[in-house]
């Protein structure tokens, strides 16, 4: 019975988790990137991510307008997923990770810059 508890509040846990995120590049990313239908470039089990009609997923990173997930493609932006791999990257402009089970969302201002020109005042909060 106890297993049983766990596995159901787990299954809530990540179904919460996944479904925050998605809300969450819902808001941000076509503030940052100005277009009505975001092209982006993923891995597939990331797809669950982008559910809306505001993006669109495309096989081809040179026809993409961002990357999503913890690698580089032609030059493109990327939002990352592991703080590890957005301080080395030098196209990661975002990204979400949990430390000590909190949130957290960053943005580099170098390169979003460098990519979208600009940065939206309700997220300089987030900025580095």
């Amino acid at each position: 019975m106890k297993k049983l508890i766990l596995l159901i509040l787990m299954s809530v846990f990540c179904f919460a988790q996944i479904k925050g995120l998605g809300n969450l590049l819902n808001i941000v990313l076509p503030e940052i990137i100005h277009k009505k239908r975001i092209k982006i470039f993923t891995l597939p089990q990331y797809y669950i991510y982008f559910k809306s009609k505001k993006f669109i997923m495309v096989n081809n990173c040179n026809k993409s307008d961002m990357v999503f997930g913890n690698f580089n493609c032609a030059n493109k932006p990327v939002f990352a997923l592991k703080y590890d791999f957005y301080k080395k990257d030098k196209n990661a402009f975002g990204v979400f990770y949990y430390r000590k089970g909190r949130p957290q969302l960053k943005f580099k201002k170098s390169t979003l810059i460098k990519f979208f020109k600009t940065i939206p005042n309700n997220l300089k909060d987030y900025v580095e």
